[in-house]
């Protein structure tokens, strides 16, 4: 089925067994990293925020052979399973003084986020850059976040500075920083429990991120968290960029060598982080001396000593 067709048809079939209950419209999102996704926006009375169900995976299923009533049967369900956001609500989110401590940030990539960056408040560290949302609600099942932009800005009638100063205060507040052993990590994600333990071959790997493990990238802007870690291992460190939601940390002198390390980021990025998580494709260095990030250069590569576009922290 060409894609276009897939898009409309699954369109008029969630539309009709909708009916009046609610509109739904065909929207293309620009996601991060560039990507852009097309997705059914269904807006009902009942609620000020509107859900956006993206078809490009349910595509591909369809072209495997999936019926596209059992699709429309999927998009229903997880229409109908949506938080409902009152609209006392959506009013209450246009007074700063009902968002001001709501306000947090996180890291993604600048250069595959060009397009973004112009539409929203921002500044650059170092390849990266850093953007701001809001967390509208949080539940068991997560958060639900919007995007802040430059219109953002006018209507709270606030400052790029004043927005800065308060996701600098409030982010960290809100999602407090955790870093796991690795190990321990896999041991929590994995549903598999072995009636006997099976030891994890040591690793010098700890996994940073925050205590939702959403956007927890963001923990490396966090005052003296890295600071405080690489004391602890009495070293340097190594940042591997894992994804948006999370880092890798690593003593420098127990680690491979930078150029192998830039190679795996790179493989596993491709081969395991979706390009909408992806935050880098190379490693960052930490130096206690400096109590700095920044990043290696050839110098660096070769052992020569400590070179690169530091941070201070």
């Amino acid at each position: 089925m060409v894609y276009e067709t897939f898009l409309e048809t699954i369109h008029t079939m969630v539309q009709n067994r909708l009916g009046n209950r609610a509109r739904v419209s065909l929207q293309r999102v620009l996601k991060n990293n560039g990507l852009l996704l097309d997705g059914l926006t269904i807006s009902s009375p009942a609620s000020t925020l509107s859900p956006t169900v993206y078809l490009n995976a349910y595509y591909d299923e369809a072209e495997k052979g999936l019926p596209l009533t059992s699709i429309t049967e999927q998009i229903l369900l997880l229409y109908e399973e949506a938080p409902i956001v009152p609209s006392e609500l959506g009013e209450e989110l246009r007074h700063f003084e009902s968002v001001s401590g709501r306000i947090a940030y996180k890291l993604i990539n600048a250069g595959d986020n060009a397009i973004l960056l112009s539409s929203v408040p921002h500044y650059r560290y170092f390849d990266l850059a850093v953007v701001f949302y809001l967390i509208v609600s949080e539940s068991q099942e997560g958060q639900m976040t919007a995007l802040i932009h430059h219109e953002h800005l006018k209507l709270w009638d606030i400052t790029p500075e004043q927005l800065i100063q308060l996701a600098e205060a409030n982010t960290p507040r809100l999602l407090p920083c955790r870093i796991t052993p690795i190990e321990e990590a896999i041991s929590q994600m994995s549903e598999w429990e072995p009636e006997v333990p099976v030891p994890f071959p040591p690793v010098n790997l700890h996994v940073l991120t925050n205590d939702k493990g959403i956007n927890g990238a963001s923990c490396l802007l966090y005052p003296d968290v890295l600071k405080t870690f690489s004391a602890s291992v009495d070293d340097d460190l190594i940042i591997l960029p894992s994804s948006i939601h999370e880092v890798l940390l690593t003593p420098k002198s127990k680690a491979l060598p930078i150029d192998e390390l830039n190679e795996m980021v790179r493989t596993i990025n491709a081969a395991d982080v979706s390009a909408e998580d992806r935050l880098s494709d190379h490693v960052y260095c930490y130096s206690r001396e400096q109590n700095c990030l920044y990043l290696p250069t050839p110098a660096t590569l070769t052992g020569s000593g400590q070179d690169g576009t530091g941070n201070p922290q």
